[in-house]
């Protein structure tokens, strides 16, 4: 299982549904093969250039093919990508962190209410000024409507914090949703509101 990013003073952490189990096979967030979230910060400015290129995942595949890909170069490729993400204040987490899902849209990767439990009391313990959710509408929605009756399938800023954090939905960045338009709007907006809260 993935490490969590998570410190105190971020600006933004982002919340995905799980960690994959090809993340975890290639030692970093968000390397399914057509997952577009490192191309959409950079698309959006939210970092100025991808934090993980193609270029990048296409040498972690390839050695992990050859058997080349030890646990000690994925520990050290997490490290620099750890320090390029704290340079922007940003963090990396999932609502699901019991275990690694092929994919996150399994039945048994949902969050249970105790996930979203222990979710919500480290949003309270970090207060990172934005958390920005990396899933799909639907999960969010079934995980958070109990405890926050303003939860809503509106992407973008939701009407409720946790804590003191405002509370965005992205939507699911997998590469397997089909509204490439919508995604790049909202991590635009959320690039707007970073910058005013710069």
């Amino acid at each position: 299982m993935l490490p969590e990013i998570l410190t105190r003073k971020l600006r933004l952490l982002f919340v995905g549904t799980t960690v994959s189990e090809t993340s975890n096979e290639l030692g970093f967030y968000y390397l399914g093969p057509n997952n577009r979230f490192w191309g959409l910060l950079e698309y959006a400015g939210i970092t100025p250039t991808s934090v993980v290129t193609p270029q990048e995942r296409k040498i972690l595949v390839e050695t992990l093919k050859t058997h080349a890909l030890t646990e000690m170069y994925k520990k050290l490729f997490f490290e620099k990508k750890e320090a390029v993400l704290a340079k922007y204040r940003i963090g990396l987490t999932d609502l699901n962190r019991r275990r690694v899902f092929s994919k996150d849209d399994d039945p048994d990767a949902r969050p249970t209410p105790e996930d979203i439990r222990k979710f919500v009391l480290k949003v309270e313990k970090y207060q990172p000024q934005i958390v920005a959710f990396v899933a799909s509408i639907e999960i969010f929605e079934s995980c958070f409507k109990s405890l926050y009756p303003s939860a809503n399938r509106q992407r973008g800023k939701q009407d409720f914090t946790i804590g003191s954090s405002e509370v965005w939905l992205l939507g699911n960045a997998s590469g397997r949703a089909k509204d490439t338009d919508a995604l790049e709007q909202v991590f635009e907006d959320l690039a707007d509101r970073l910058g005013s809260l710069a």
